[in-house]
């Protein structure tokens, strides 16, 4: 803020003042000023705050679009992160998407993730626009309609605005899991019907020669499993591990009753089943699962206090670090099989739940290398939502 009238413009912003700005910029204020102190411009000031009068303005004035400061801020990811429509216009017609920087990962992507939080019409509009204007994801990140399906709070709208646009129903996330699998894992009805609707190949596997149908049936997904045998799914497909969709649902049977998936109810007995998912019984907490699954959440708990370190574990888990390696050899060797053997099970704190999900937090979404990723991030997905039913 070199000028009195470069002060006076950035007081105008902060005040959401319109005339105030038109005159400063009439007194030679600069429409590229930067805030010192914020390491910002003016004009993502303004969009960061919501002005659209104001950014207007600085527009017809001529000020730049490109970033102003060590974070790369940007005025059209302030547009799009607030769901501006209007600026996002404006700010795309002088170019702002050809100097839009991707080294903190594509506006794209940011519009699509907001959309969990924010899924009103306005960010939709946005969404659009960025499609329109042929917005791509950054190198390295999954495609738009992957990131939709994983959303916690996926909006139909936006999948279906996504399609529209040309993305591809049977889109698969770098793991080659396919995007009907990915929402039917989570247990997400309307998605897998969006999905369907567009063409997706209902009977499409993943890397373990899973389907829909069968991951629907290993979770008790009613909904997902009736949306799926009506648009045909088959129910005799085997997967790498010899599991089919009805093997899977006998196996739920045997602690829960009353699911069917294509074929008579299960008879009582233990029925070996491979699973992909860990579950939290509803009564206290009861963490039941393969015990493949308990030893690679045990080695997950490890490698995270080792990677962080305990002065840095204990800062964010508020617990001491010798708690986490002894939850770690309980999910090794403290595991029993429930009483029909259909699960392991192990009973645990408040406490060792919070372990856990910091510890899958940390390798899902730190920045070292992890080989089985995105394995880690539907855990913690599938435990998350579990966790706030």
């Amino acid at each position: 803020m070199g000028s009195d009238a470069d002060q006076r413009l950035f007081e105008a912003v902060y005040r959401d003042d319109e005339s105030a700005a038109e005159r400063a910029l009439a007194d030679g204020a600069d429409p590229d000023a930067a805030h010192e102190r914020l390491r910002v411009s003016v004009l993502a000031l303004a969009a960061r705050r919501g002005c659209e009068g104001i950014v207007e303005r600085l527009l017809r004035a001529g000020a730049g679009v490109d970033p102003v400061g060590l974070r790369g801020v940007t005025p059209l990811r302030c547009a799009v992160v607030g769901g501006y429509a209007d600026m996002a216009r404006s700010l795309l017609t002088h170019g702002a998407l050809a100097v839009e920087p991707t080294t903190n990962g594509s506006v794209l992507t940011v519009a699509v993730s907001f959309l969990s939080h924010r899924s009103r019409p306005a960010n939709l509009t946005v969404l659009r626009l960025l499609l329109e204007a042929g917005a791509a994801p950054a190198p390295g990140e999954e495609a738009p309609l992957i990131t939709a399906v994983m959303l916690p709070h996926a909006p139909p709208a936006a999948v279906r605005l996504l399609l529209a646009h040309g993305a591809d129903p049977d889109q698969r996330r770098s793991d080659g899991a396919p995007a009907i699998v990915l929402a039917a894992r989570r247990g997400d009805h309307a998605l897998v019907d969006v999905l369907l609707a567009a063409g997706a190949e209902v009977d499409a596997q993943d890397r373990h020669g899973r389907t829909a149908l069968m991951h629907a049936a290993e979770r008790n997904e009613r909904r997902v499993l009736g949306t799926l045998l009506l648009a045909g799914a088959a129910v005799d497909t085997v997967g790498a591990d010899g599991m089919t969709a009805p093997h899977l649902t006998r196996g739920w049977l045997e602690h829960h009753h009353g699911l069917e998936s294509g074929e008579e109810r299960a008879a009582r007995g233990e029925v070996p089943v491979v699973r992909s998912t860990v579950r939290l019984a509803p009564a206290g907490l009861r963490l039941a699962a393969d015990e493949r699954l308990l030893r690679l959440l045990a080695d997950v708990v490890d490698t995270a206090v080792a990677g962080l370190g305990d002065d840095e574990w204990e800062r964010r888990a508020c617990k001491n670090a010798g708690l986490a390696r002894s939850f770690a050899v309980r999910l090794r060797d403290g595991s029993a099989p429930s009483a029909d053997g259909a699960w392991q099970q192990l009973d645990i704190t408040v406490d060792e739940l919070a372990v856990v999900r910091l510890a899958l937090d940390t390798l899902v979404h730190g920045r070292s290398t992890v080989p089985n990723r995105l394995e880690l991030a539907d855990l913690l997905d599938e435990l998350q939502r579990q966790h706030h039913r």
